[in-house]
């Protein structure tokens, strides 16, 4: 790569698009007065239990209720909120004029001896429109001063719009109750809009797209209920068919914890905000309670306090605080609550149908929205904006960008040109690049409504000489695999374990996977392959080559897991002794804080970086900084130089971190890269004179390029001409290839958008590249052109990937670290499974100590590290 570093890179052939951002043209003329909301609103003359026996907490620990209180206030005060200054939820508040640091009470009740909360200010700070101004300047703001003027933009460009659709103001997303679609279980699938500020170099921009949710459905909690448990009848609610300690109960039970409901009848306090539901109860009007000393039912306190007879008082009721319990009944479920748990298989497929929008379709529904007859933002209108003297153009920005040329394939019967736009190519008919090498596998048929004459059909076509095909247990997964593996070994006559054992499994069998390949990978160090019932028996053409090429035993994917390469650049790609490293961390799902995060890192040991040894490692959860990548590196370089016999060094390194937010980029800067470095100035080998010695120093180590790979983000480009098939791919996205590194780009780092793969439903989503270190100096053009390759040696498939393979495969080894899917789960020990283990069970305290030192011991590196097993 070249010595110099320049900003914008000239390669490829120009093409226009339309992007969706905003220019923000007027940035604000104010200066901001920050303030510090304390750490909490308390909550003054409310008595320890209301009316109904609810105990009331001091705190305000809810963002909607904390900005209710400051709506209040503001109300409350007009002398001294005049103008309206802006609020986060939480401890942030920026008034566009100073105000007296003091604390400010506010009546939340009808009742003045009741309800008044105690809302202290204290300023911190002031935000001028010269802090704005560095935001876009080359080389940014400073951290600290760039986060909280950030956090002033969105607050004021999200406040108007997401309270006009009843979100909080600090929300990123909105959603409307407008062509929603009914999902199973209780559940509907609802469109929204994302917006966010992006300061880039020279400009302000929002950033707009369109968004998804899962939500509740809204109405009657009797008819979520229904709809949740699959019943017509609300008589199934009764207590005499839906009772405690059942299995409908506790799924019930679990579906509505936290769920905002109102009642409809029986209550003193406002009825257009939600409470949570903290549990749920049987027999809801037989409840009783204390009134006035004496006790009463809920059947009873309803009829005389609001004259309302309960019409089912056997059917459950729902506990609303410590103990306020109300009928299901006299509940409603507000709307716009999101979904947040896992959804069904059949959910999962109809919110993907319901999300997916073609490039013209999505762009001008975010057009509608901004300026449409029916917008829903609502910019110009905005208070908070009008105050702030920001303006927002009215139309998305174009911009220039360009197609790279797309790189030919190389097979071992030769090269092959890529079909124009269309990212992919066709492997009939060629011969892998370097085939890898099986002495002896085995078949292992896990699925029992298998024919066995069905199953010897399909696999003769993998291979005529099949060494040994075997019925096995299903639920004696390890046993069986040894036997079919020491049995293959033995009639091949051969001394080592097999090569590969091809399992084919029952259409939904998990665990029976997991366990193949716990036993394959950490256990015996055995490759294996697992075929699911329902793909492979009519042993069509297409799905064959999808495992085997040309009915051989050079299996496309199993191939890349025996050390074989599929295809490669037919194009140097690299440098000789250049090093490709893919790492990234998968963390727990939101709120999980008893599993540990996964880390993992792929690193390149061939000059053509289709080879690449693994690692895998835990860390305690939501650590984005990998904590072993010193160690995980010097491993790397130890695998390096045994495939080149000990006789090359890396003399560069490529380095691509996925998972990286913005707000990170520095701490990842200071850290990982200081990582990568210590990894290289203590790295020991023999010195010439035998003595072992540092390889490197400061000065003669590998240089280090170090690039953050972004797939989280909602920029989208959509090509000017809808039906301009010049411009655009078969799906009308932007064709594989096209690149912007100017326009909309980091005021910070040098960066650029890479649209790399051609889209096959719904919009493209570009990967996000930022340079966080370029100690070669390598110009932009290299280090596009060098990903853009990189896309194409994804050994398990015959078209380019949305990210650079080494990437992408460290995501497969992590992904996110609750999912099935993720590898890294086949790493831990049975009594470590994950998520079913002592450890995964006894953190309940988000402040308790987590049990890292457990989830270490009972996690182990794969015996096939050096292979890529994880395809």
């Amino acid at each position: 790569m070249a010595t110099q570093s320049t900003r914008t890179g000239t390669l490829g052939t120009p093409l226009r698009v339309v992007t969706n951002s905003y220019e923000i043209k007027k940035r604000p003329q104010l200066i901001y007065y920050h303030y510090d909301v304390g750490k909490h609103m308390l909550l003054r003359n409310w008595p320890a239990h209301s009316e109904n026996g609810q105990a009331i907490s001091p705190d305000v620990k809810v963002s909607r209720r904390a900005h209710e209180i400051v709506d209040k206030m503001q109300l409350e005060y007009p002398n001294v909120f005049n103008p309206r200054a802006a609020y986060d939820g939480k401890k942030n508040l920026f008034a566009p004029k100073p105000i007296q640091n003091a604390e400010y009470n506010v009546h939340m009740s009808n009742n003045p001896e009741k309800g008044v909360f105690s809302v202290k200010l204290m300023r911190v700070a002031a935000i001028s429109p010269a802090d704005i101004d560095r935001l876009i300047a080359p080389g940014g703001a400073g951290a600290a001063a760039s986060t909280m003027a950030v956090n002033l933009l969105q607050i004021i460009i999200r406040q108007a719009p997401n309270k006009r659709h009843g979100f909080p103001p600090e929300a990123r997303s909105f959603f409307v109750n407008q062509g929603n679609q009914e999902l199973a279980g209780g559940l509907q699938a609802w469109h929204g809009y994302f917006q966010s500020v992006r300061p880039v170099l020279n400009r302000l921009l929002i950033n707009v797209d369109v968004a998804n949710a899962v939500m509740y459905s809204p109405g009657p909690l009797e008819g979520l209920a229904l709809k949740f448990l699959g019943r017509r009848d609300i008589r199934d609610l009764d207590s005499g068919r839906l009772r405690p300690g059942t299995q409908e109960w506790m799924k019930l039970r679990t579906f509505l914890k936290g769920v905002q409901i109102r009642p409809r009848v029986g209550t003193d306090r406002p009825t257009t905000k939600g409470r949570p539901i903290r549990d749920i109860v049987e027999r809801a009007g037989d409840h009783q309670f204390e009134k006035d000393g004496t006790p009463a039912t809920v059947t009873a306190y309803f009829r005389e306090k609001y004259g309302y007879a309960l019409r089912y008082p056997g059917m459950f009721g729902v506990r609303i605080g410590k103990d306020a319990v109300f009928p299901a009944e006299v509940c409603e479920v507000i709307p716009g609550q999101l979904y947040r748990k896992k959804l069904s298989p059949e959910n999962t497929t109809q919110f993907l149908r319901f999300s997916v929008q073609k490039p013209h379709e999505r762009l001008m529904t975010i057009t509608n929205g901004v300026n449409g007859q029916n917008q829903v933002f609502d910019y110009n209108n905005s208070d908070v904006m009008k105050t702030s003297g920001m303006v927002v153009d009215s139309h998305p920005i174009q911009i220039r960008g360009r197609v790279l040329n797309t790189p030919q394939i190389r097979y071992k019967s030769g090269p092959l040109d890529i079909r124009p736009k269309s990212g992919a190519w066709n492997v009939l008919g060629r011969t892998l690049q370097e085939p890898g090498t099986i002495n002896v596998w085995a078949v292992a048929m896990f699925d029992p409504n298998t024919r066995e004459d069905v199953l010897g059909n399909f696999v003769t076509q993998l291979q005529d000489n099949l060494r040994k095909l075997a019925r096995a247990n299903p639920y004696q997964v390890e046993n069986e695999l040894l036997t079919i593996a020491q049995t293959a070994v033995q009639v091949a006559e051969y001394n080592r374990p097999p090569s590969l054992i091809l399992a084919f499994l029952p259409v939904n069998a998990p665990d029976i996977r997991r366990r193949i390949k716990h036993w394959g990978d950490v256990d015996k160090g055995v490759p294996t392959q697992c075929l699911r019932a329902g793909k492979w028996e009519r042993a069509r053409d297409q799905y064959i080559n999808n495992v085997a090429l040309n009915s051989r035993p050079q299996i496309t994917r199993i191939n890349a897991k025996l050390g074989g390469v599929n295809s490669a650049i037919n194009a140097k790609l690299l440098p000789q002794c250049t090093m490709v490293i893919g790492a990234d961390v998968g963390h727990p799902g939101p709120g999980i804080m008893n599993r540990p995060s996964v880390t993992s890192l792929v690193a390149s040991v061939d000059p053509d970086a289709t080879k690449y040894t693994t690692y895998a490692s835990v860390q305690a959860p939501r650590v984005e900084i990998i904590q072993d990548l010193e160690q995980m590196v010097t491993r790397a370089i130890s695998d390096f130089r045994k495939f080149w016999d000990n006789k090359a060094w890396p003399e560069m390194i490529v380095f691509y971190r996925d998972g990286v937010s913005e707000g990170e980029y520095a701490q990842v800067a200071q850290q990982e890269v200081q990582a990568i470095n210590n990894a290289l100035l203590n790295y020991r080998a023999l010195a010439p004179d035998g003595q072992e010695r540092n390889r490197w120093t400061k000065e003669s180590k590998p240089k280090l390029v170090f690039i953050v790979v972004g797939k989280r983000h909602h920029i989208r480009f959509f090509p000017e001409s809808r039906g301009d098939s010049d411009h655009a791919d078969s799906s009308g996205n932007c064709p594989p290839g096209f690149v912007v590194d100017d326009q909309i780009t980091n005021a910070v780092y040098p960066d650029f958008y890479l649209q790399s793969h051609s889209g096959i439903q719904g919009t493209s989503r570009p990967s996000h590249y930022i340079v966080i270190e370029n100690e070669p100096g390598a110009t932009i053009d290299q280090i596009q052109e060098l990903s853009f390759r990189l896309c194409h040696v994804y050994q398990s498939a015959t078209r380019s990937v949305s990210i650079p393979a080494p990437v992408y495969w460290s995501l497969t080894l992590c992904a996110d670290a609750d999912r099935v899917c993720a590898r890294a789960e086949f790493h831990f020990t049975e009594e470590m499974r994950y998520g079913d283990s002592d450890a995964a069970t006894t953190v309940s305290d988000k402040d308790a100590p987590f049990p890292l030192e457990q989830w270490q011991q009972g996690f182990r590196q794969s015996l096939l590290g050096k292979a890529m097993y994880f395809l």
